[in-house]
């Protein structure tokens, strides 16, 4: 019922911010056009009520440097009608396209993308606790409590709690059991990466839009008997910044949120995956040394010569057997 109810309110809400873009007047919608409009204005009307020339004059200086000012070189780039026309579009494609929970979502996604990826340092955590639990587990001691719960990564910790401290759980269960939370873990993910890949499509489209929009605003104003610059200008403000915002959102941060979602994703999987191989061996009691030879796959590269390096030493001074 809710998302039933959600797609009916995106489509109401895109067709009625597409209305607004058409009928809302342009000067009204772009401060930079307002103040060239409006100058226009006020100097048509002191030029028909016959004002002396130095008022005309200041109005028409005072214009110029606004035109030169930074303030200018801002506003001409911020379109009320064409931020809703593209915005608001997408926003309402996604409310249509997508469940009404995870589109209303849609920003918090955004502010997602400062998560950091899992680290070498929570990679090289899996792999020494691993290679310290293994040896009580090879000797058949019990891994102190104290231990397990000074695990800083939760989901290993999580794991270790309900798979190795109670050992009654076989290998083949708890192997899918861990599979299965990584799998809903990317599919939770693969969501969140789904909507901002849509608004990735969908605001360049809505875009075009606008595009449509304002050159047909531009070509009734100028279809007028008694057309000023005025009257094109607001249209192909419309027209040039509706493509403008349509790709700049689409490639500057929908596109590129939803690649750096995928990046955490599988930096979050692989470890997962380390946890569950290290599980997977703590539950068969196997020898540290061959779950090292294992676990040292998901190090860095650089970590893993610095480790076999550490090894070749060791064995030269006579503290490891062949």
């Amino acid at each position: 019922m809710v998302d039933r109810i959600g797609t009916l309110v995106g489509f109401m809400v895109g067709v009625s911010l597409i209305l607004f873009g058409i009928t809302w007047p342009d000067h009204l919608s772009n401060w930079y056009v307002y103040r060239i409009t409006t100058s226009e204005a006020r100097i048509a009307k002191l030029k028909q009520s016959g004002a002396p020339r130095a008022q005309i004059e200041a109005i028409v200086t005072a214009e110029e440097e606004f035109k030169d000012s930074w303030e200018a070189g801002i506003t001409r780039f911020a379109d009320l009608k064409a931020i809703l026309i593209v915005l608001g579009g997408s926003y309402a494609a996604v409310l249509i396209a997508f469940p009404f929970r995870s589109a209303i979502k849609t920003f918090a996604y955004v502010f997602m993308v400062f998560r950091r990826e899992r680290s070498d340092e929570e990679f090289e955590i899996v792999y020494k606790t691993m290679l310290e639990l293994s040896e009580f587990r090879f000797k058949e001691e019990i891994v102190p409590d104290a231990r397990v719960a000074a695990i800083p990564l939760y989901f290993m910790r999580d794991c270790i709690e309900n798979f190795i401290l109670v050992d009654w759980i076989s290998e083949e269960m708890m192997e899918e059991i861990i599979s299965s939370e990584i799998e809903n873990f990317a599919y939770q993910e693969d969501k969140d990466i789904a909507v901002m890949n849509y608004m990735g499509k969908a605001a360049p489209a809505f875009g075009l839009v606008g595009t449509v929009v304002g050159l047909i605003t531009l070509l009734g104003g100028a279809a007028r008997a008694n057309a000023t610059i005025s009257d094109v200008v607001g249209g192909m403000s419309v027209a040039l910044l509706t493509t403008l915002y349509g790709v700049t959102l689409s490639q500057m941060v929908f596109l590129p949120v939803a690649e750096k979602h995928q990046r955490l994703k599988f930096s979050y999987i692989r470890l997962y995956e380390m946890i569950r191989e290290g599980c997977l061996y703590l539950h068969r009691r196997e020898r540290p040394d061959v779950a090292e030879q294992d676990l040292q796959i998901y190090l860095s590269k650089k970590r893993r010569m610095q480790i076999r390096t550490e090894r070749k030493a060791a064995m030269a001074r006579g503290e490891l057997g062949l």
